[in-house]
């Protein structure tokens, strides 16, 4: 079977292949699955970057959105740090190592 035929059944049983891979849905619910610390972390960027908006600007309002956008920013850094130090693997490593998988049993 040369290259292009597999690439052709791959793309048909793509889909299904991925979803029954365990390593590749583990990593993906890794990006989306949200604990303790990510809500402490959201909460506590909150607190810090309130505590240090009033000597950015006077107005209240201006404060409280750019504590909201610090908070996000802050959260946003903990999540690609936690994902940098917990995930050995990516997503597309993943998948390409359950395409070769899927390649040998096709041989």
């Amino acid at each position: 079977m040369d290259n292009n035929e597999f690439e052709k059944i791959w793309e048909t049983n793509r889909d299904k292949i991925l979803a029954n891979d365990s390593d590749y849905q583990r990593i993906l619910k890794s990006y989306t699955a949200w604990t303790w610390a990510d809500y402490i972390i959201f909460i506590g960027g909150f607190i810090i970057c309130e505590q240090f908006m009033p000597s950015i600007s006077e107005s209240i309002v201006l404060q409280y959105l750019l504590a909201l956008a610090g908070m996000i920013l802050i959260w946003l850094g903990y999540r690609l740090l936690r994902s940098q130090l917990i995930g050995k693997k990516t997503l597309q490593q993943a998948e390409q190592e359950a395409k070769e998988r899927y390649r040998q049993s096709l041989h």
